[in-house]
Protein backbone atom coordinates (compact mmCIF):
# COMPACT_ATOMS: atom_id res chain seq x y z
CA UNK A 1 0.00 0.00 0.00
CA UNK A 2 2.82 2.40 0.90
CA UNK A 3 4.54 1.66 -2.39
CA UNK A 4 1.29 2.36 -4.25
CA UNK A 5 0.81 5.69 -2.46
CA UNK A 6 4.35 6.75 -3.32
CA UNK A 7 3.73 5.95 -6.98
CA UNK A 8 0.40 7.89 -6.93
CA UNK A 9 2.04 10.97 -5.38
CA UNK A 10 4.84 10.77 -7.91
CA UNK A 11 2.30 10.73 -10.74
CA UNK A 12 0.29 13.62 -9.28
CA UNK A 13 3.21 15.89 -8.46
CA UNK A 14 4.06 16.83 -12.06
CA UNK A 15 0.39 17.64 -12.75
CA UNK A 16 0.18 19.80 -9.63
CA UNK A 17 3.36 21.62 -10.58
CA UNK A 18 2.12 22.09 -14.14
CA UNK A 19 -1.15 23.61 -12.93
CA UNK A 20 0.70 26.02 -10.66
CA UNK A 21 2.99 27.06 -13.50
CA UNK A 22 0.12 27.51 -15.98
CA UNK A 23 -2.02 29.41 -13.47
CA UNK A 24 0.95 31.59 -12.58
CA UNK A 25 1.28 32.82 -16.14
CA UNK A 26 3.07 30.11 -18.08
CA UNK A 27 -0.21 29.57 -19.96
CA UNK A 28 -2.81 32.03 -21.22
CA UNK A 29 -6.51 32.14 -22.01
CA UNK A 30 -8.60 29.05 -21.44
CA UNK A 31 -5.58 26.94 -20.50
CA UNK A 32 -4.70 29.33 -17.68
CA UNK A 33 -8.31 29.55 -16.54
CA UNK A 34 -8.59 25.75 -16.44
CA UNK A 35 -5.37 25.36 -14.47
CA UNK A 36 -6.38 28.00 -11.93
CA UNK A 37 -9.85 26.45 -11.61
CA UNK A 38 -8.38 23.06 -10.77
CA UNK A 39 -6.32 24.63 -7.99
CA UNK A 40 -9.29 26.62 -6.68
CA UNK A 41 -11.48 23.52 -6.55
CA UNK A 42 -8.79 21.40 -4.86
CA UNK A 43 -9.73 21.75 -1.19
CA UNK A 44 -6.43 20.16 -0.13
CA UNK A 45 -4.71 23.35 -1.27
CA UNK A 46 -3.84 25.99 1.29
CA UNK A 47 -5.86 29.23 1.42
CA UNK A 48 -2.76 31.07 0.21
CA UNK A 49 -2.44 28.81 -2.86
CA UNK A 50 -6.12 29.22 -3.68
CA UNK A 51 -5.87 33.01 -3.26
CA UNK A 52 -3.02 33.03 -5.79
CA UNK A 53 -5.13 30.90 -8.14
CA UNK A 54 -8.10 33.26 -7.87
CA UNK A 55 -5.74 36.14 -8.63
CA UNK A 56 -4.26 34.31 -11.63
CA UNK A 57 -7.69 33.45 -12.99
CA UNK A 58 -8.83 37.05 -12.52
CA UNK A 59 -5.94 38.18 -14.72
CA UNK A 60 -6.95 35.63 -17.35
CA UNK A 61 -10.59 36.79 -17.25
CA UNK A 62 -9.41 40.39 -17.68
CA UNK A 63 -7.27 39.41 -20.65
CA UNK A 64 -10.30 37.70 -22.21
CA UNK A 65 -12.47 40.81 -21.67
CA UNK A 66 -14.70 39.33 -18.96
CA UNK A 67 -14.39 42.06 -16.32
CA UNK A 68 -17.30 40.89 -14.17
CA UNK A 69 -15.79 37.45 -13.66
CA UNK A 70 -12.42 39.06 -13.03
CA UNK A 71 -13.89 41.26 -10.29
CA UNK A 72 -15.56 38.23 -8.68
CA UNK A 73 -12.24 36.37 -8.61
CA UNK A 74 -10.41 39.39 -7.19
CA UNK A 75 -13.10 39.51 -4.48
CA UNK A 76 -12.33 35.88 -3.59
CA UNK A 77 -8.58 36.41 -3.75
CA UNK A 78 -8.83 39.36 -1.36
CA UNK A 79 -11.15 37.44 0.98
CA UNK A 80 -8.48 34.76 1.28
CA UNK A 81 -5.57 37.21 1.35
CA UNK A 82 -6.63 40.71 2.53
CA UNK A 83 -3.05 41.99 2.05
CA UNK A 84 -2.82 41.24 -1.70
CA UNK A 85 -1.75 44.70 -2.90
CA UNK A 86 -1.77 43.77 -6.57
CA UNK A 87 -5.32 42.40 -6.34
CA UNK A 88 -6.58 45.74 -5.00
CA UNK A 89 -4.67 47.66 -7.64
CA UNK A 90 -5.80 45.45 -10.52
CA UNK A 91 -9.42 45.35 -9.37
CA UNK A 92 -9.27 49.13 -9.01
CA UNK A 93 -8.13 49.45 -12.61
CA UNK A 94 -11.13 47.43 -13.78
CA UNK A 95 -13.47 49.66 -11.76
CA UNK A 96 -11.75 52.65 -13.34
CA UNK A 97 -12.27 51.29 -16.86
CA UNK A 98 -15.93 50.66 -16.02
CA UNK A 99 -16.34 54.27 -14.87
CA UNK A 100 -16.89 53.21 -11.23
CA UNK A 101 -14.48 55.81 -9.89
CA UNK A 102 -15.48 55.63 -6.22
CA UNK A 103 -14.97 51.86 -6.14
CA UNK A 104 -11.64 52.32 -7.88
CA UNK A 105 -10.52 54.95 -5.36
CA UNK A 106 -11.51 52.66 -2.48
CA UNK A 107 -9.30 49.89 -3.87
CA UNK A 108 -6.38 52.23 -4.53
CA UNK A 109 -6.73 53.67 -1.01
CA UNK A 110 -6.32 50.16 0.43
CA UNK A 111 -3.38 49.38 -1.86
CA UNK A 112 -1.65 52.60 -0.76
CA UNK A 113 -2.36 51.79 2.88
CA UNK A 114 -0.61 48.43 2.38
CA UNK A 115 2.30 49.93 0.40
CA UNK A 116 2.60 53.74 0.59
CA UNK A 117 5.57 53.81 -1.77
CA UNK A 118 4.15 52.25 -4.96
CA UNK A 119 4.12 54.88 -7.73
CA UNK A 120 1.66 53.01 -9.97
CA UNK A 121 -1.07 53.05 -7.34
CA UNK A 122 -0.87 56.82 -6.90
CA UNK A 123 -0.97 57.18 -10.69
CA UNK A 124 -4.07 55.02 -10.94
CA UNK A 125 -5.83 56.87 -8.12
CA UNK A 126 -4.88 60.15 -9.82
CA UNK A 127 -6.69 58.94 -12.95
CA UNK A 128 -9.80 58.21 -10.89
CA UNK A 129 -9.73 61.65 -9.26
CA UNK A 130 -9.26 63.23 -12.69
CA UNK A 131 -12.26 61.34 -14.04
CA UNK A 132 -14.30 62.66 -11.12
CA UNK A 133 -13.16 66.20 -11.91
CA UNK A 134 -11.24 66.58 -8.62
CA UNK A 135 -8.22 68.26 -10.18
CA UNK A 136 -6.37 69.12 -6.99
CA UNK A 137 -6.41 65.52 -5.74
CA UNK A 138 -5.46 64.25 -9.19
CA UNK A 139 -2.47 66.61 -9.28
CA UNK A 140 -1.43 65.50 -5.79
CA UNK A 141 -1.51 61.81 -6.70
CA UNK A 142 0.32 62.28 -10.01
CA UNK A 143 2.94 64.27 -8.10
CA UNK A 144 3.33 61.43 -5.57
CA UNK A 145 3.77 58.97 -8.45
CA UNK A 146 6.53 61.17 -9.88
CA UNK A 147 8.13 61.51 -6.44
CA UNK A 148 8.41 57.74 -6.12
CA UNK A 149 9.36 57.22 -9.78
CA UNK A 150 10.92 60.32 -11.41
CA UNK A 151 10.92 58.54 -14.80
CA UNK A 152 7.15 57.92 -14.74
CA UNK A 153 6.43 59.76 -18.00
CA UNK A 154 2.74 58.80 -18.03
CA UNK A 155 2.29 60.62 -14.72
CA UNK A 156 3.89 63.76 -16.16
CA UNK A 157 1.62 63.56 -19.21
CA UNK A 158 -1.53 63.04 -17.16
CA UNK A 159 -0.63 65.79 -14.71
CA UNK A 160 -0.04 68.11 -17.66
CA UNK A 161 -3.46 67.20 -19.03
CA UNK A 162 -5.06 68.24 -15.73
CA UNK A 163 -3.02 71.45 -15.68
CA UNK A 164 -4.43 72.16 -19.16
CA UNK A 165 -7.93 71.71 -17.81
CA UNK A 166 -7.13 74.06 -14.94
CA UNK A 167 -5.81 76.70 -17.33
CA UNK A 168 -2.26 76.33 -15.95
CA UNK A 169 -0.74 76.14 -19.41
CA UNK A 170 2.87 76.94 -18.56
CA UNK A 171 2.92 74.20 -15.93
CA UNK A 172 1.24 71.87 -18.43
CA UNK A 173 3.88 72.60 -21.07
CA UNK A 174 6.64 71.90 -18.53
CA UNK A 175 5.10 68.49 -17.82
CA UNK A 176 4.69 67.67 -21.50
CA UNK A 177 8.29 68.73 -22.11
CA UNK A 178 9.38 66.31 -19.40
CA UNK A 179 7.20 63.54 -20.85
CA UNK A 180 8.77 64.03 -24.28
CA UNK A 181 12.25 64.14 -22.75
CA UNK A 182 11.62 60.76 -21.10
CA UNK A 183 9.76 59.29 -24.10
CA UNK A 184 10.36 61.19 -27.38
CA UNK A 185 7.96 58.83 -29.18
CA UNK A 186 4.94 59.80 -27.06
CA UNK A 187 2.28 61.16 -29.48
CA UNK A 188 -0.20 62.04 -26.73
CA UNK A 189 2.26 64.42 -25.08
CA UNK A 190 2.76 66.27 -28.38
CA UNK A 191 -1.00 66.48 -28.91
CA UNK A 192 -1.59 67.70 -25.36
CA UNK A 193 1.21 70.26 -25.63
CA UNK A 194 -0.41 71.43 -28.85
CA UNK A 195 -3.55 72.17 -26.81
CA UNK A 196 -1.45 74.24 -24.40
CA UNK A 197 0.23 76.24 -27.17
CA UNK A 198 -3.14 76.86 -28.81
CA UNK A 199 -4.65 78.12 -25.58
CA UNK A 200 -1.68 80.48 -25.20
CA UNK A 201 -2.26 81.78 -28.73
CA UNK A 202 0.83 80.22 -30.31
CA UNK A 203 -0.74 78.65 -33.39
CA UNK A 204 2.57 77.83 -35.08
CA UNK A 205 3.82 75.73 -32.17
CA UNK A 206 0.40 74.12 -31.76
CA UNK A 207 0.30 73.00 -35.40
CA UNK A 208 3.91 71.77 -35.18
CA UNK A 209 3.05 69.60 -32.17
CA UNK A 210 -0.10 68.22 -33.80
CA UNK A 211 1.95 67.38 -36.88
CA UNK A 212 4.55 65.56 -34.80
CA UNK A 213 1.82 63.58 -33.01
CA UNK A 214 0.48 62.49 -36.41
CA UNK A 215 3.97 61.54 -37.59
CA UNK A 216 4.47 59.36 -34.53
CA UNK A 217 1.03 57.74 -34.79
CA UNK A 218 -0.84 58.19 -38.09
CA UNK A 219 -3.89 56.46 -36.55
CA UNK A 220 -4.20 58.95 -33.68
CA UNK A 221 -7.37 60.87 -34.50
CA UNK A 222 -7.29 63.93 -32.21
CA UNK A 223 -4.38 65.84 -33.78
CA UNK A 224 -5.93 65.51 -37.25
CA UNK A 225 -9.09 67.18 -36.01
CA UNK A 226 -7.29 69.95 -34.14
CA UNK A 227 -4.84 70.69 -36.94
CA UNK A 228 -7.69 70.67 -39.45
CA UNK A 229 -9.53 73.31 -37.42
CA UNK A 230 -6.44 75.52 -37.43
CA UNK A 231 -6.21 75.17 -41.22
CA UNK A 232 -9.95 75.87 -41.48
CA UNK A 233 -9.57 79.31 -39.92
CA UNK A 234 -6.23 79.99 -41.60
CA UNK A 235 -7.98 79.80 -44.99
CA UNK A 236 -6.20 76.64 -46.11
CA UNK A 237 -9.30 74.74 -47.25
CA UNK A 238 -7.53 71.84 -48.96
CA UNK A 239 -5.43 71.07 -45.88
CA UNK A 240 -8.43 71.56 -43.62
CA UNK A 241 -10.60 69.17 -45.58
CA UNK A 242 -7.83 66.56 -45.77
CA UNK A 243 -7.23 66.59 -42.01
CA UNK A 244 -10.88 66.71 -41.02
CA UNK A 245 -11.77 63.93 -43.45
CA UNK A 246 -8.93 61.83 -42.01
CA UNK A 247 -10.29 62.41 -38.51
CA UNK A 248 -13.83 61.48 -39.57
CA UNK A 249 -12.58 58.34 -41.28
CA UNK A 250 -10.65 57.25 -38.19
CA UNK A 251 -13.63 58.00 -35.92
CA UNK A 252 -16.82 57.74 -38.01
CA UNK A 253 -18.97 57.78 -34.86
CA UNK A 254 -17.58 61.13 -33.68
CA UNK A 255 -20.21 63.84 -34.21
CA UNK A 256 -17.74 66.71 -33.85
CA UNK A 257 -15.61 65.53 -36.74
CA UNK A 258 -18.74 64.97 -38.84
CA UNK A 259 -19.76 68.58 -38.18
CA UNK A 260 -16.32 69.96 -39.05
CA UNK A 261 -16.17 68.01 -42.30
CA UNK A 262 -19.59 69.44 -43.16
CA UNK A 263 -18.44 72.98 -42.36
CA UNK A 264 -15.30 72.59 -44.44
CA UNK A 265 -17.25 71.20 -47.38
CA UNK A 266 -19.93 73.89 -47.28
CA UNK A 267 -17.50 76.74 -46.68
CA UNK A 268 -15.66 75.62 -49.83
CA UNK A 269 -18.89 75.54 -51.83
CA UNK A 270 -19.16 71.76 -51.89
CA UNK A 271 -22.11 69.51 -51.17
CA UNK A 272 -22.91 68.48 -47.62
CA UNK A 273 -22.52 64.80 -46.64
CA UNK A 274 -23.64 65.27 -43.05
CA UNK A 275 -26.86 63.30 -43.45
CA UNK A 276 -24.91 60.22 -44.55
CA UNK A 277 -22.47 60.70 -41.67
CA UNK A 278 -25.35 61.07 -39.20
CA UNK A 279 -26.41 57.48 -39.84
CA UNK A 280 -23.25 56.40 -37.96
CA UNK A 281 -23.72 58.79 -35.02
CA UNK A 282 -25.47 58.35 -31.69
CA UNK A 283 -28.29 60.84 -32.16
CA UNK A 284 -29.58 60.34 -28.63
CA UNK A 285 -26.74 62.20 -26.93
CA UNK A 286 -24.89 65.49 -27.11
CA UNK A 287 -23.87 66.98 -29.55
CA UNK A 288 -26.69 65.44 -31.61
CA UNK A 289 -28.77 68.66 -31.32
CA UNK A 290 -25.99 70.51 -33.15
CA UNK A 291 -26.00 67.90 -35.91
CA UNK A 292 -29.77 68.31 -36.27
CA UNK A 293 -29.31 72.08 -36.45
CA UNK A 294 -26.95 71.75 -39.42
CA UNK A 295 -29.36 69.27 -41.01
CA UNK A 296 -32.14 71.87 -40.75
CA UNK A 297 -34.12 69.74 -38.30
CA UNK A 298 -33.63 71.94 -35.25
CA UNK A 299 -33.33 75.68 -34.66
CA UNK A 300 -30.21 77.26 -33.16
CA UNK A 301 -32.32 78.28 -30.16
CA UNK A 302 -33.39 74.68 -29.57
CA UNK A 303 -29.79 73.49 -29.93
CA UNK A 304 -28.66 76.03 -27.33
CA UNK A 305 -31.44 74.97 -24.97
CA UNK A 306 -30.39 71.33 -25.35
CA UNK A 307 -26.91 72.21 -24.05
CA UNK A 308 -28.29 72.39 -20.51
CA UNK A 309 -26.99 69.75 -18.09
CA UNK A 310 -27.34 69.22 -14.32
CA UNK A 311 -23.56 68.85 -13.98
CA UNK A 312 -22.12 72.39 -14.04
CA UNK A 313 -18.86 71.47 -15.78
CA UNK A 314 -20.73 69.52 -18.44
CA UNK A 315 -23.18 72.38 -18.95
CA UNK A 316 -20.30 74.83 -19.36
CA UNK A 317 -18.65 72.61 -21.96
CA UNK A 318 -21.89 72.05 -23.86
CA UNK A 319 -22.68 75.78 -23.95
CA UNK A 320 -19.15 76.53 -25.12
CA UNK A 321 -19.56 74.13 -28.02
CA UNK A 322 -23.09 75.30 -28.79
CA UNK A 323 -22.02 78.94 -29.02
CA UNK A 324 -19.18 78.13 -31.42
CA UNK A 325 -21.23 75.87 -33.71
CA UNK A 326 -24.27 78.15 -33.66
CA UNK A 327 -21.92 80.96 -34.71
CA UNK A 328 -20.72 78.82 -37.62
CA UNK A 329 -24.33 78.07 -38.54
CA UNK A 330 -25.06 81.81 -38.66
CA UNK A 331 -21.95 82.40 -40.78
CA UNK A 332 -23.20 79.88 -43.33
CA UNK A 333 -26.56 81.68 -43.28
CA UNK A 334 -24.92 85.07 -43.87
CA UNK A 335 -25.87 86.37 -40.41
CA UNK A 336 -22.45 87.66 -39.42
CA UNK A 337 -23.70 89.93 -36.62
CA UNK A 338 -25.30 86.99 -34.82
CA UNK A 339 -22.21 84.90 -35.50
CA UNK A 340 -20.01 87.61 -34.02
CA UNK A 341 -22.03 87.65 -30.81
CA UNK A 342 -21.82 83.88 -30.41
CA UNK A 343 -18.07 83.82 -31.12
CA UNK A 344 -17.58 86.39 -28.38
CA UNK A 345 -19.64 84.32 -25.94
CA UNK A 346 -17.50 81.29 -26.77
CA UNK A 347 -14.28 83.22 -26.14
CA UNK A 348 -15.71 84.54 -22.88
CA UNK A 349 -17.15 81.31 -21.49
CA UNK A 350 -15.26 78.37 -23.04
CA UNK A 351 -12.69 76.45 -21.00
CA UNK A 352 -9.38 77.48 -22.55
CA UNK A 353 -8.31 73.90 -23.24
CA UNK A 354 -11.34 73.41 -25.55
CA UNK A 355 -10.61 73.59 -29.27
CA UNK A 356 -13.80 75.65 -29.55
CA UNK A 357 -12.13 78.39 -27.49
CA UNK A 358 -9.23 78.52 -29.95
CA UNK A 359 -11.63 78.31 -32.91
CA UNK A 360 -13.74 81.24 -31.68
CA UNK A 361 -10.67 83.42 -31.22
CA UNK A 362 -9.37 82.61 -34.67
CA UNK A 363 -12.81 83.22 -36.17
CA UNK A 364 -12.98 86.69 -34.60
CA UNK A 365 -9.52 87.55 -35.89
CA UNK A 366 -10.56 86.37 -39.36
CA UNK A 367 -13.49 88.81 -39.14
CA UNK A 368 -11.09 91.60 -38.22
CA UNK A 369 -12.25 91.73 -34.60
CA UNK A 370 -10.05 91.37 -31.53
CA UNK A 371 -11.12 88.45 -29.28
Amino acid sequence: MLAGLIVLLALCAPALTEDSDDCGGAAAGLQRIAACTRIIEDRTRSPGSRAIAYHGRAIAWTDSGDDDRAIADYDNAIALDPDDIDAYNERGQIWLDKGENDSAISDFDRAIELDPGKAETYYNRGRAWAHKGDDSRAIADYSHAIEFDPAYFQAYNNRGFVFNRMGEFDRAIADFDETISLDPQHPYAYNNRGISWGAKGDAERAVADYSQAITLDPTYVNPYGSRGIYYFYDREPAKAQADLAAAAELAPDNAYFAIWVDLAERRSGGASHLRQAASRLDMARWPAPLVRMFLGEQTPEAALAAADDPVPAKKRGNLCEANLYVAEFYRLDGRDDEALRRYRLAVRDCPHDFIEYVAAGKALRALGVSP
